[in-house]
């Protein structure tokens, strides 16, 4: 895909009401954020967080999912994590 269809898309999406772009992100940010970019960008992000701001991430995921151990989220993330910095390695 061309860099001036990525901006086509970009323009479009950024013309959109609000209600249609929040629609739009819950059908498409996960098949976005499962590719190695989108990880590797959520990678990015999670680096700059704060301790506070990382811990409401953290708080935030638990209450979505209480069932889910400690344990299993961490290999989750640190998996994914590792998946994304070895392909960026030379």
């Amino acid at each position: 895909m061309g860099t001036g269809r990525v901006q086509g898309l970009t323009d479009e999406i950024r013309a959109l009401p609000e209600p249609e772009r929040e629609e739009l992100a819950q059908a498409v940010l996960p098949l976005l954020l499962a590719t190695a970019a989108g990880l590797g960008e959520l990678d990015e992000a999670l680096a700059q967080l704060s301790d506070a701001e990382l811990d409401a991430v953290i708080d935030r995921a638990r209450a979505r999912r209480p069932e889910l151990p400690d344990a299993a989220v961490a290999e989750i993330i640190a998996e994914a994590l590792r998946a994304v910095r070895a392909t960026r390695r030379p």
